[in-house]
């Protein structure tokens, strides 16, 4: 390459950074359905954008990034500004993917956005009332990456220094006190049923044998003298 060439090519990378070569511009997309590829992104805009987008307007877009489950979207806008309203009653673009649907107007844009795969669906729509600048995003197909998670286990080697110092023992006397220990066991009281005992008196008769002796009567006769009386 000549001299010129390289102070040429040295002054392109100076005007537009390290990216030497710039990525064409994006066609903005239609309305309807797309389907990309890991590494590809499109356009969305409101219409006549920078300028104020048409009232009593609606478009709905509908963006695959193949094959679905191993990607997702991610949402990129530079510029994004509609009619404020409450809840979004007025002009607003509603992006839904699975499991979340969201209705953004004024300021509040959806730039940062991430999908849970590669699907979304884009609504815009436009009262017949206020106008504003409105939205130019871009939307990028990724690809889903897994994390492997390293554990790196360190062993520390740690060194001790001892050093003695020379010590006095001091006898120590132990004075035992005996300890007495009192065990209580405790007695189980047995009750017996009362028994009520009555003595009657026992007699104890003895017979001895009599033997009775019969011993004759003498009768004397009685001689009575007669009485003489005194006169």
């Amino acid at each position: 390459m000549s001299a010129t060439g390289l102070l040429l090519l040295g002054v392109v990378a100076a005007v537009g950074g390290a990216n030497v070569f710039p990525e064409p511009r994006l066609d903005t997309l239609p309305c309807g359905t797309t389907t990309m590829n890991p590494g590809e992104r499109v356009a969305i805009q409101s219409p006549n954008f920078p300028q104020n987008y048409d009232t009593d307007y609606r478009c709905q877009y509908e963006i695959t990034c193949n094959p679905m489950e191993s990607t997702y979207l991610e949402f990129i806008c530079p510029s994004f500004e509609l009619e404020s309203s409450t809840d979004c009653l007025n002009d607003r673009l509603v992006v839904t993917y699975h499991g979340s649907r969201e209705e953004k107007c004024g300021t509040d844009s959806p730039d940062g956005t991430i999908t849970s795969d590669g699907w979304t669906r884009l609504t815009f729509a436009s009262n017949a009332a206020t106008t504003a600048p409105g939205f130019r995003c871009y939307i990028w197909c990724r690809e889903q990456t897994t994390t492997t998670s390293t554990t790196t286990s360190t062993t520390t080697t740690s060194t001790t220094t001892t050093t003695t110092t020379p010590t006095t023992t001091t006898p120590t006397t132990t004075t035992t006190t005996p300890t007495t220990t009192t065990t209580t066991t405790p007695t189980t009281q047995l009750l017996l049923p009362h028994t009520t005992t009555t003595t009657t008196p026992t007699t104890t008769t003895t017979t001895t044998p009599t033997t009775t002796i019969t011993t004759p009567t003498t009768t004397t006769p009685t001689t009575t003298t007669p009485t003489t009386p005194i006169c």
